[in-house]
């Protein structure tokens, strides 16, 4: 069964590996997003950041970092699936799960996510699930809101 988990002492190490690199390598920035290592980093130092790893019962597929963005907006900042475990549908079958969770921890009807509109799985991915482009542009990248009340059904 999918389902997120905190970063703990426990499974921190996996996490850190967990890439969307084909080579492995771990860069700290990949291609479309920032690595997990910094992110747990950035979730120790900066209050306003969280991150969950996704796992498909005992098994880490996948990690989320999400916190406040631009005061009080719930932002899904970064999100990956591990090279090992993308095109088996768990990134379309975990977005409900990080929406809940965002949702339920900042109580929120409303969840943005900021992509490179050349990333298309990425924007694909998002506006099958129900977010939408506002228009607005953030370091280059579009910004893109889900409301639980109307654009789309978690």
């Amino acid at each position: 069964m999918l389902h997120l988990e905190p970063v703990t002492k426990e499974n921190w190490r996996d996490a850190v590996f967990l890439t969307t690199d084909p080579k492995h390598e771990n860069p700290l920035d990949e291609e479309w997003v920032t690595s997990t290592a910094f992110s747990m980093l950035q979730a120790v130092y900066e209050e306003n950041w969280d991150c969950r790893v996704v796992y498909d019962g005992e098994m880490m597929v996948g990690f989320v970092f999400y916190g406040l963005w631009k005061g009080n907006r719930p932002l899904l900042c970064r999100y990956m699936i591990d090279i090992d475990h993308q095109g088996k549908g768990y990134g379309q079958r975990a977005l409900p799960l990080i929406v809940r969770q965002i949702c339920a921890q900042y109580h929120s009807q409303k969840v943005y996510v900021t992509l490179e509109k050349e990333n298309r799985r990425a924007v694909y991915l998002y506006e099958k699930f129900g977010f939408r482009d506002t228009g607005e542009v953030d370091e280059g990248e579009n910004v893109y809101l889900y409301r639980v009340d109307g654009a789309g059904a978690m």
